[in-house]
């Protein structure tokens, strides 16, 4: 769960680290309305693929497209992995999502095979670049 006050700097300023910005970025997916603390997180030129058709958005793009889907009642990460390049940062993790895309019915699990790349912006923050998820089918 997110702390309000949490959302409300991520929607100000960039996270001053790469794990604060991941921590932003799995907490705003829960949010009634995550768009405006997800855009905040986005760099303006970020690149999206996502979804077993293998959709190229941009951030306007996959904001609708995300908008569509359903409210997602969280995120849970494995296996995350943080390399750090300079001014640029690569995260690689599995991800599970509940997303409810009907409300009234048991929120559907969606796994992915997920990458996602930070750039610093010029106030030394941190925005998303490139978000590259793979659906997996879940183990068993």
């Amino acid at each position: 769960m997110t702390h309000p006050s949490t959302t409300a700097a991520v929607a100000t300023s960039p996270p001053a680290t790469v794990e604060e910005a991941e921590a932003a970025w799995l907490a705003a997916q829960a949010l009634p309305d995550p768009e405006p603390v997800l855009r905040a997180l986005m760099h303006s030129d970020c690149v999206v693929v996502h979804a077993a058709v293998g959709h190229i958005h941009g951030v306007d793009d996959f904001l609708r497209y995300a908008a569509r889907l359903g409210r997602t009642s969280n995120v849970i990460v494995h296996d995350v992995t943080v390399r750090t390049f300079g001014p640029t940062a690569v995260v690689s993790c599995l991800q599970e999502m509940r997303v409810a895309f009907v409300p009234e019915l048991t929120p559907f699990v969606i796994q992915a095979a997920v990458t996602r790349m930070w750039v610093t912006d010029e106030q030394g923050g941190w925005k998303l670049a490139h978000l590259q998820m793979a659906r997996r089918l879940p183990p068993g």
